[in-house]
């Protein structure tokens, strides 16, 4: 049996905390965080809570040693970033911001009673002490498995630091969010860039598709320390991304759906220089005018009805990515392959 983890709870004012945030010895969103997901709805109807001096759950730190020369110990949130993020975006509200709207007050607003009164307001807050950031990764992925909201990528992205995770980071970073055209702002806020990019590196290494995310986390805990194909996979799939933008399709294009998407990147991945554009744009046009003339038949009619299904119905399903990949290398790549 391990040792226990003590923990203590105590209060601390909203003051403290947003002075602690401010001078950095109280780091909101470390590393294994996941990015700030609240709509302005939530924001709003969070401060509410604290305007009318209700109660809200216990927020989790932990600290991460004690700096000798300035004899000062930093201490990470480990659960509760989304609530400090937002008092700190309410305090420090800018002219002009549209972060919060009508249904609250702003901060500058606010009367000096009622400014005292939510600086002073108490946060539970549950100190887990002094511990490793292995201990740390483990209480946040414990605490985030009874939240359902919180995704796999992100407790992923929080327990696992290592070279998988950074090689996909260091891919998105070399990008421009317009050059994945298939997720939502609000999907991009969770992470959904992440996840698309270790699932294409995950198909590469497994050399064939599997079923849904059924082997990401395998992939991500086997090239934890070290992984060796990082350079050539980073490359690689940046280029065949870009590749992707440049070529001349419509943005209504059913090549911008997230299971065709993820169909051409795979398909694609690591030929660029061997096919000419103008001819491939060519041929995924003719495909995909094929595909939406069948879309009425029945999925076994021909080949365009099946992959017509298959781009709407069990997308994500081993069968269902075969499918598309046979089907797209026997009508776009076998005829433009050099």
């Amino acid at each position: 049996m391990s040792k226990q983890v003590s923990s203590s709870p105590s209060n601390k004012k909203i003051s403290e905390l947003y002075r602690r945030i401010k001078e950095k010895s109280l780091i909101p969103q470390p590393e294994f965080q996941r990015k700030f997901v609240w709509t302005k709805e939530h924001k709003e109807a969070f401060i509410e809570t604290i305007l009318k001096g209700l109660p809200f759950p216990e927020i989790y730190i932990a600290q991460t040693g004690i700096d000798m020369e300035k004899i000062m110990s930093t201490e990470v949130v480990v659960d509760g970033q989304q609530r400090l993020g937002t008092i700190v975006q309410y305090i420090d509200e800018i002219e002009g911001s549209t972060a919060f709207g009508k249904t609250v007050k702003k901060f500058k607003e606010l009367s000096t009673g009622e400014k005292s009164d939510f600086l002073n307001y108490n946060v539970v807050v549950r100190d887990l002490g002094d511990i490793d950031s292995d201990t740390i990764k483990e209480i946040f992925k414990r605490i985030n498995k009874t939240k359902f909201s919180l995704e796999q990528v992100e407790i992923q992205n929080a327990v696992y630091d290592g070279e998988f995770i950074t090689t996909a980071k260091q891919i998105l970073e070399d990008l421009e969010t317009e050059d994945i055209p298939i997720f939502s702002d609000s999907e991009l806020t969770r992470m959904a860039d992440l996840h698309f990019i270790l699932l294409c590196m995950s198909t590469i290494e497994n050399q064939g598709y599997f079923a849904r995310d059924s082997e990401i986390e395998n992939y991500v805990i086997k090239f934890n320390e070290e992984y060796p194909s990082s350079d050539n996979i980073k490359n690689s799939l940046s280029e065949t991304i870009s590749f992707i933008k440049n070529l001349d399709l419509d943005e209504g294009s059913i090549w911008f759906r997230k299971s065709n998407y993820f169909t051409i990147v795979i398909e694609l991945y690591g030929k660029s220089d061997n096919l000419d554009e103008s001819l491939l744009t060519k041929k995924l046009n003719e495909f995909e005018g094929n595909i939406l003339k069948n879309k009425h038949e029945q999925r076994d009619t021909n080949d365009y009805s099946r992959y017509y299904s298959y781009m709407y119905t069990g997308t994500n399903s081993r069968q269902a990515r075969v499918t598309r990949s046979e089907l797209f290398q026997s009508y776009v790549l076998s005829e433009i392959e050099k």
